[in-house]
């Protein structure tokens, strides 16, 4: 039914003008029946609509108004006439206009029940579902729980029954030399015996149980789902199967997933060639950085301008440059400091080891360094930049070395110190904490499409995420502060091609050795 208009109401009385709304009603329209001031009454009479209506005073017009009755409602006796419907061309009383009203208010009640009913019976079946797949998970960490179990204390009490029987010949054999010793023949016997023993003392296995670490980050309810306008519902669902859909993607190929709300961007700012074949570089600010290859240290800018140039007596493996213009650099087995006048400062000198990656550390005057002698001797120093060792990470709490062949270190906003660790073609991401203890390696066993193929730079964000550049692979994966993988920001398709160091700069630009470090790509990123 379309829109109603009132046609009359007998019992209020109408002090102002029903046109203007302002002045006081003088006049009476008997064909419009509405009351008006003088104004509006030139106006009215001067339309060619009402030109010839019969306006009179507002006294005669109460009183030809009183003269007349009210119309009574053809389907409800009682009833005035109260509304007039424009589509029907039929004048309604109230009561018919009420019950359409309580008919379209039944209509909602049961609409609204049985989406409500429908809301309850989906969070029930959410929560059947994830019971059921967190059953299956525990089941299964339970099933090789038990199986570990079995095969370690299977060694172990084997182990154990070695040493009982070598324990028992032990025992013969002390039995036999009582024998012996009765005569002087079975002494030279037992001399002999004691000289060539026929058997050694057995080793004996660490084994390390399996412990379970819980996931203290995960929301229960961001995973569970949440209630929202049904009208939202649609929008919210499409959103939730977009994101579900480039994760799915992340995890089969290269491509980069960046969920909503994100402040992760790739786009290209600019691309600078060093001149020098640059591996390694770190960002001054977000205009200006230090690049070295070769026997090279170059000042270059966002526009491809080498401000400044220093030639080293030696090759540079890395380099980490201070807010007051310092420049570490490590190569050989020297770590030195260039001071603003290029002149140099040896930091120290250690041979045997090889000095590799570098990084300052939130303290100031500390720097990580990454040393290398051979494989299983290995580690990572923390130590003042005057030379001073402050602190010595090298093995795990079974004294197993933690490193085979450090290159890269960074450290997290968490302290975490974060290496890149690889063996022949095999690589992988170190992490302990501020005291040295272990903590986790990426990418694990159960992520092969994760792998880091030839790794060759590390750099941490401000919220804790950590880059690590893929140069087998062309891409520069993304994980977060306790290990876990992210996505791929960079891949092939933002034109990346082997690339190596990386630096992130005080306004979040990521700066990129790209291309074998014969170019410097800045890219924008958080």
């Amino acid at each position: 039914m379309a829109a109603k208009t009132p046609l009359l109401d007998f019992q209020v009385a109408i002090e102002k003008c029903e046109l203007c709304q302002e002045e006081d009603a003088q006049f009476y329209c008997n064909d419009c029946q509405e009351e008006m001031c003088s104004g509006c009454k030139t106006a009215h009479l001067r339309s060619k609509a009402s030109h010839s209506h019969n306006v009179v005073s507002t006294k005669l017009g109460k009183s030809i108004r009183k003269s007349r009755k009210p119309i009574k409602c053809t389907t409800h006796s009682r009833e005035i006439i109260r509304m007039y419907c424009t589509s029907c061309d039929e004048a309604v009383c109230q009561i018919e206009e009420l019950q359409k009203s309580l008919n379209t208010i039944d209509v909602n009640v049961k609409d609204y029940t049985e989406v409500s009913d429908k809301t309850i019976n989906e969070i029930d079946q959410q929560r059947k579902q994830i019971k059921s797949d967190i059953d299956k998970i525990a089941d299964d960490l339970v099933h090789q729980v038990t199986n570990r179990k079995e095969q370690d204390l299977k060694l172990i009490l084997k182990e154990k029954k070695d040493i009982q029987k070598i324990l028992s010949d032990h025992n013969e054999f002390l039995q036999s030399c009582e024998e012996k010793l009765k005569s002087i023949k079975g002494f030279s016997n037992i001399q002999h015996h004691i000289k060539n023993p026929q058997s050694s003392l057995p080793s004996i296995t660490h084994i390390n149980p399996l412990t379970f670490v819980s996931n203290n980050t995960l929301e229960l309810e961001d995973m569970f789902g949440q209630l929202v306008d049904s009208l939202e519902t649609k929008l919210t669902q499409k959103m939730y199967k977009h994101e579900k859909d480039q994760k799915k993607q992340t995890k089969s190929d290269d491509s980069v997933s960046c969920t909503s709300g994100t402040t992760i961007s790739t786009d290209k700012v600019s691309r600078i060639n060093p001149g020098i074949g640059g591996l390694c570089v770190s960002a001054v600010n977000d205009i200006e950085a230090w690049c070295g290859g070769g026997r090279d240290l170059v000042l270059i800018d966002i526009h491809g301008n080498v401000k400044r140039k220093i030639q080293l007596n030696d090759y540079v493996y890395d380099i980490a440059v201070t807010t007051k213009g310092e420049i570490f650099v490590t190569g050989s087995t020297n770590i030195n400091k260039y001071l603003q006048d290029d002149s140099c400062i040896n930091i120290a000198d250690k041979q045997p080891y090889w000095t590799r990656g570098l990084c300052l550390t939130s303290v100031e005057n500390e720097v990580l360094v990454c040393l290398y002698k051979a494989y299983n001797n290995n580690k990572i120093v923390r130590m003042t930049t005057t030379g001073q060792i402050k602190q010595t990470i090298q093995k795990d709490k079974q004294q197993q070395s933690l490193y085979k062949d450090p290159s890269y270190v960074a450290e997290n906003i968490n302290e975490d110190v974060v290496v890149v660790d690889s063996i022949f073609y095999s690589t992988c991401i170190v992490a302990v904490n501020n005291k040295g203890e272990y903590r986790y390696k990426y990418p694990d066993s159960s992520h092969s499409s994760h792998r880091i193929d030839d790794c060759c730079g590390i750099a941490c964000d401000n919220t804790g995420c950590i880059l690590v550049s893929g140069l087998g692979n062309h891409r520069i994966h993304q994980i977060d502060m306790d290990g876990r993988f992210i996505q791929f920001i960079l891949t092939q398709q933002h034109e990346v091609h082997k690339p190596w160091g990386l630096s992130i700069d005080n306004k979040g630009q990521l700066w990129v050795c790209n291309n074998d470090g014969k170019e410097v790509t800045i890219y924008k990123y958080r």
